[in-house]
């Protein structure tokens, strides 16, 4: 087991449920730190309307029916970057790689950012009804050197991967 200090600023992906003060007790690969930009909430009501009219109305003349079935959608976009650094030994493409694999082959993950009163944590328990996290979607940009200055070497020295996540809020059944 790996135990991973949680850094304000920055959002971890994992697979893990045990978080216990400022740290997540994991299993190798199954962690991942994003250096955080931007997190964005996202709460999408798909509500539809209804046109009544009758014969020689005009639909000026009778109000827009809406129906709220509560067809709730929420998500959160983490907006940020893998980083080859010093104080981690896993390279920016090994991060990568390893939310790739979270993604396909796990099922709810544990999101987490902030630490004591201002952290915030969206993780899927067993057998209870707290709601966990599901990758909808990821892009990510790299940028080989040192931030775009032609390096050359075989690898790269340095490698920085620009990553969008969104993240479908939900209960795994």
């Amino acid at each position: 087991m790996i135990t991973t200090t949680i850094v304000p600023g920055n959002v971890y992906i994992t697979t893990s449920t045990n978080i216990s003060g400022n740290t997540i007790t994991h299993e190798d690969n199954e962690a991942v730190e994003i250096f955080s930009a931007r997190i964005e909430y996202s709460y999408i009501n798909q509500v539809g309307g209804l046109n009544f009219k009758s014969k020689g109305d005009t639909l000026t003349d009778k109000p827009r029916r809406i129906i709220d079935l509560k067809k709730i959608t929420k998500t959160i976009t983490v907006t940020g970057l893998f980083d080859d650094e010093s104080t981690f030994t896993k390279a920016a493409f090994t991060k990568r790689n390893n939310l790739l694999t979270m993604a396909e082959f796990r099922r709810s993950l544990t999101l987490v950012w902030g630490t004591g009163n201002y952290r915030t944590i969206f993780q899927a328990v067993p057998g209870s009804d707290e709601v966990g996290t599901f990758i909808l979607k990821m892009r990510f940009r790299e940028t080989a050197g040192l931030y775009g200055v032609p390096i050359v070497a075989d690898p790269q020295p340095f490698t920085k991967y620009d990553v969008e996540a969104t993240f479908i809020i939900g209960k795994d059944i």
